[in-house]
Order: C-alpha cells, then structure tokens, then sequence
C-alpha cells in the first residue's frame, strides 16, 4: 500500500507538470507587456499618418549687403568702392509645414523691410562727398522659400526640436528699383578738370534710366524648437539665408557749364551697383497643428 500511494503520488505530479508549464509560457512576460505599452495601435497610427502645421511668424531681421559701388562718366573706367552694410528691420510672414515620420517639407513667406539692399544705402556707404545725405525711404523685400525639414523628439513628444535646410528666391521691390540720383538737385556746382585745370562747373541730370535684376536665388537653413499645447504650438527659430548677387545700372544724361571758360560739356554719368545679400531672421511662430 506505501509504494502504491508512492506511485499515485509521482503519476500525479508528472501529469501536472506541462500544464504549469503552459501556464508560465501564457503569461505575459514584463518586457512582452513593456513592448506592447510603446507601440499601441494608436501611436503606430500617429506615426505613420501625416500631420500639417499652419503657422504666423513676426519677429527680427538681421540684414548684411556686401557689394561693389562703380560710378564712371562717359567712357571712363570709374574707381570701385567695395560697401559692407548692416541693419536691423521687421519681418513677418505664414508658412505651412507637412510632416510624416519625423521628415517633412515646410514652404514660407516672409515679408522683410530692408532699406540697406537698395542702391541708395550701398551708397551711402561710401566715401564720395554727399553720399551719406542721400535719403532712405521705406522699402520691404519679399522671401519665398522651401525646407525639407528633420523633427528631434523632446519631453515625451511635447516638444521638438528641428532642423531644415533648403533655398528659395528673394523679390527686391520698393525701393529696390528707385533711381539713387533722381534726389541731386539741379544746379549743383562742382570741380570738374579741363586741360589739367579745375574749374567750378554746375551739373544739370537730364534723363535718368534704371536697370536691376528683379530678385536673386538664395540658400538657406534653420533651427527651432516647437512647444506643443493641444493642438496649438509656439515656435521660436533662427532662419539664414544666403543671396547671390544682385546687379543694378543707373544711367544718367549731365551737362557740365564751366561759367569761367565758358565751356558745356555733354556727357552720360553710370552708376552701377553688385549687392550680395545675407538675412538672419529671428522668428516666433504660433500656429495649429492637425494632431494633437
């Protein structure tokens, strides 16, 4: 009777066995259980859905035009002035942003007051007599520009941080196209040379021409970090762009009366301008988003 109950006892137990173990295998695991937490179906959705971003921006610009100045009469091989100049303007501007993946595109505008890109403050940089009394009036240039943009994740997904990169075309307008000699009155006297000797001449503009290229190509980048709350978000960010040159002409018919030789002279007066333009803006953005 021992032994038998011995054996009832091992049978039992060896009959038991695979059903615990099935049991321990059906259990979920703590990192199984883990897993399933950071990919639920609803975050998978998020990932791979499309997410677009509306947004207004004002704020800052930094603008810096490196150029060459050329003013020659008639014929000759006028002297260049080489014109660094710098200025602080407003800038304003929407954009929309599509994002999937952490990798989107983002397209703006930006509105740039920027007197110092006109040919009157390249002059006003330089040395000639008068120049820095040439008057500035109010002018605004527009930035069309395209980033393919890259999203950092901060703070669980509240806030991100971003980088873009791309190009775009600036459009010089206003004042841009303003004739820089239109403003020197008439009757204005000054030294001209004649057979080695200077004499006091008085210069008359007759008729004055402009020619510019309307915008340049620029290359641009930017960084900013986006603060979620809900569906709205506030982003501040540093955009930089890079121009290519920019040329414009300014042509001017002058006579020159020598009242002491009694003496007039017919000539045409060129004024030609090479501007690089840099522009460093300083925005905050507030938009929607169409995910939370």
């Amino acid at each position: 009777m021992f032994r038998l109950a011995i054996l009832t006892t091992w049978l039992g137990a060896v009959g038991a066995g695979p059903a615990v173990g099935e049991d321990e295998a059906r259990r979920p695991q703590p990192q199984e259980q883990s897993g399933q937490v950071e990919k639920s179906p609803e975050a998978d959705e998020q990932a791979s859905s499309w997410e677009f971003q509306f947004a207004g921006h004002g704020g800052a610009a930094g603008l810096v035009s490196r150029g060459e100045v050329r003013l020659a009469i008639a014929s000759s091989v006028g002297s260049v002035d080489e014109t660094v100049g710098y200025s602080r303007e407003r800038s304003w501007g929407a954009g929309l942003r599509v994002i999937r993946s952490r990798w989107g595109v983002e397209a703006q505008h930006h509105r740039v007051a920027s007197r110092g890109f006109t040919p009157a403050a390249m002059m006003r940089e330089t040395r000639w007599f008068g120049a820095q009394d040439l008057p500035l009036t109010d002018s605004a240039d527009d930035l069309l520009s395209v980033f393919a943009v890259r999203e950092f994740p901060l703070a669980r997904g509240r806030a991100t941080v971003h980088l873009a990169a791309g190009g775009g075309y600036l459009l010089m307008g206003g004042d841009s196209g303003r004739l820089v000699l239109e403003d020197v009155p008439p009757g204005v006297s000054r030294m001209a040379t004649f057979g080695g000797t200077s004499h006091e001449a008085v210069i008359e503009m007759t008729e004055g021409d402009f020619r510019a290229d309307r915008g340049v190509a620029v290359l641009g980048g930017s960084l900013g970090l986006t603060l979620r709350m809900g569906r709205m978000f506030l982003r501040p960010r540093l955009d930089v762009f890079l121009g290519r040159a920019r040329a414009t002409e300014e042509s001017w018919g002058m006579r020159m009366h020598v009242p002491e030789i009694q003496e007039e002279v017919a000539t045409t007066m060129t004024l030609n301008t090479t501007m690089r333009p840099r522009l460093f803006l300083f925005n905050v953005e507030v938009g929607w988003s169409s995910r939370p």
